[in-house]
């Protein structure tokens, strides 16, 4: 077995840093849609309305129990052959893992929300304020304390996740890790770098998120 030799893949480090670039904008437009859909759908899944509770309902099993790869190919290609919408491969794997991710987001928010007393509604109620002035000062920000470790962790899983818009050829991280490797026939040491540079996307996430945590406790304590 070979010694492992970085020097012909550390030529091609600006591509790389292209890549994790792209990796990054990536996750972004997918966490934005993730965020604003998943809260819409926690909201719509803690209403009494069936008529609103059941889609949100379908919508959300359906998107946590089929594979995120399906749904990035289906509309990278099945939007064009159906119905004429070509959102190329970028736009097909952020709008896919947007709409996988907000199933997720949809749980958490859910029980975050759920998890606040009745007595809080009550309270506000008393106080005059109307249904959305409720979510937003009183409910949401306690909501907030309750969600935010997992949703560190679904944000991290997202990030990871952007991956798999390599299958479609969009040319995020892993897909030039590929190209790289290809072209200079050295697989373990590319992986090897696009490993460490999903690390260093990662974890400070992981590091704001902790920080963020220990702040709220100490501010309950």
């Amino acid at each position: 077995m070979g010694e492992l030799q970085f020097g012909s893949v550390v030529q091609y480090l600006p591509d790389l840093i292209d890549g994790a670039w792209r990796t990054l904008w990536l996750s972004v437009t997918s966490l934005s849609l993730g965020l604003v859909l998943g809260l819409l759908l926690a909201l719509a899944r803690a209403s009494k309305r069936w008529f609103i509770d059941w889609p949100a309902y379908a919508y959300i099993e359906f998107f946590r129990t089929t594979p995120p790869l399906v749904q990035i190919v289906w509309l990278y290609y099945g939007l064009p052959g159906l119905f004429g919408v070509d959102l190329g491969a970028f736009g097909a794997a952020a709008v896919a893992l947007g709409l996988n991710i907000a199933a997720f987001f949809a749980e958490i928010f859910r029980a975050g929300i759920l998890g606040v007393d009745r007595t809080q509604w009550q309270a506000a109620r008393v106080l005059g304020l109307d249904w959305v002035d409720t979510l937003r000062f009183v409910v949401l920000p306690q909501a907030a304390r309750k969600v935010l470790p997992p949703t560190g962790s679904t944000v991290i899983y997202l990030i990871k996740g952007t991956a798999l818009a390599s299958a479609i050829g969009a040319p995020e991280l892993l897909r030039v890790g590929q190209l790289v490797a290809n072209e200079t026939f050295r697989p373990v040491e590319t992986l090897t770098i696009v490993a460490a540079a999903y690390f260093v996307l990662t974890y400070p996430i992981a590091l704001a998120f902790h920080f963020f945590e220990r702040r709220l406790a100490a501010g309950r304590a």
